[in-house]
């Protein structure tokens, strides 16, 4: 049976981002992409003055 592992990951610097904005890059995103993880889920963060992204993450997990 396969395994997964779990990862949130918040884009705090979204915050701050206007909409139709090209400021944005998905750098931390590309760097996890590369090490394995895909992205299955997204959310905002709320409760402060400014919501950003938090991303959900899994991976294979390796065996023990």
């Amino acid at each position: 049976m396969q395994r997964w592992e779990y990862l949130l990951v918040p884009l705090e610097e979204a915050g701050k981002v206007k909409k139709r904005s090209a400021e944005l890059r998905p750098d931390r995103l590309n760097e996890l992409g590369a090490q394995g993880w895909e992205a299955v889920g997204l959310t905002l963060k709320r409760g402060d003055p400014v919501a950003w992204p938090v991303v959900l993450l899994k991976r294979p997990r390796e065996s023990p």
